[in-house]
């Protein structure tokens, strides 16, 4: 026996070929120059047709290399190692050393390219920089503007609610956040997202929420809408002091599924059940800060004297049904010069 290409006479032959010469057919080759796509605002890397967030770019430009390398049908399987110099940032040459395996035989190869990082935007932040959006979740008071507090609870719960639901999913976000007449204005890339939060927030505050839509397009035949969920919150919240038809009632509950908001008359303790709208231009007193403690100067079955915490004159008020005073202070109310001795549960 003897090879075909050279002509010696091996012990053993492989496609009628000497080890050397079969060897020399064991071939690998890998582009000049190999482009990586690259996002300049997140830094995010193009994988086949997906994206990847902050990614190890060493991993990134080995992957790469493995997939451009093209190899001779003789070779078996390979092994590659490779090291990378950067030219610039945007350029980096790789010299990449092959281990090639065939029929017992192991030949190694260097080769050389160019890696190229190409700045190409990713479609989340194409988005996000062209003002994308799905829908509004529009949050606005009822008389008076939302307090710093209700601002910041807001503001934690839509981004809480945004990073919650966006695990790896990039194309969930908050495009901007606008404060609007009052209140705030929450562009969202996720209309169900926009419509749980207002779900939420109208739970949490006893507000009311109604929805519209916009025909913004079509795609694959269908139109679609952008969605806006507004949440209207009453000028009052749970625990405050109102005044209704001339009287004094504190907030005991607010129920956002029928509608109704239960409040008890601060000297009387009675209870009643309203529909939001009938106290929706009540004029609200204030909160816990009306809640003031009193030195009880005396006291009789029917009525008990205090002393004004504010002026220490003396107040003669009449005892609630039910009222039991325990130690030498009580519990008032103090609303403009009006004191209340309350029956109501704190």
């Amino acid at each position: 026996m003897f090879c075909v290409e050279c002509g010696n006479e091996p012990e053993e032959l492989r496609d009628g070929l000497c080890s050397e010469c079969y060897g020399k057919k064991m071939q690998v080759d890998i582009p000049e120059h190999l482009n990586i796509d690259v996002c300049p605002s997140c830094w995010s890397v193009r994988k086949g047709s997906h994206w990847k967030e902050r990614p190890d770019m060493h991993s990134i430009m080995l992957e790469r290399i493995d997939d451009a390398i093209s190899i001779s049908p003789e070779v078996k399987r390979y092994a590659f190692r490779a090291e990378f110099i950067e030219e610039d940032p945007r350029n980096i040459l790789a010299a990449v050393k092959v281990e090639l395996y065939s029929e017992g035989i192991k030949v190694e190869r260097e080769l050389t390219s160019k890696i190229i990082l190409k700045k190409d935007q990713c479609p989340t932040c194409s988005r996000i920089h062209g003002n994308y959006y799905e829908a509004i979740l529009q949050i606005r008071p009822s008389l008076r503007e939302l307090t710093e507090e209700q601002k910041e609870e807001i503001n934690y719960m839509v981004h809480r609610e945004v990073e919650e639901r966006r695990g790896g999913d990039r194309s969930i976000f908050i495009t901007s956040k606008q404060e609007m007449h009052g209140g705030l204005d929450f562009y969202l890339s996720d209309h169900g997202i926009a419509k749980k939060l207002s779900k939420e927030i109208s739970e949490l505050f006893g507000g009311k929420v109604t929805t519209s839509s916009k025909l913004a397009g079509r795609k694959d035949g269908k139109n679609l809408y952008k969605m806006t969920y507004s949440v209207r919150i009453p000028p009052y919240e749970k625990g405050d002091f109102i005044r209704y038809k001339d009287d004094i009632y504190r907030i005991q509950e607010i129920r956002t599924s029928s509608g109704h908001v239960t409040l008890r008359h601060v000297e009387s303790g009675k209870k009643i059940s309203l529909e939001r709208w009938e106290i929706e231009d009540t004029e609200v007193q204030g909160g816990e800060d009306l809640i003031k403690e009193a030195v009880v100067v005396s006291e009789t079955e029917d009525e008990i004297k205090v002393l004004d915490p504010d002026t220490y004159h003396t107040k003669t008020l009449l005892k609630p049904k039910g009222f039991k005073k325990e130690g030498d202070h009580v519990n008032i109310i103090k609303i403009g010069y009006r004191i209340f001795l309350t029956a109501m549960e704190e």
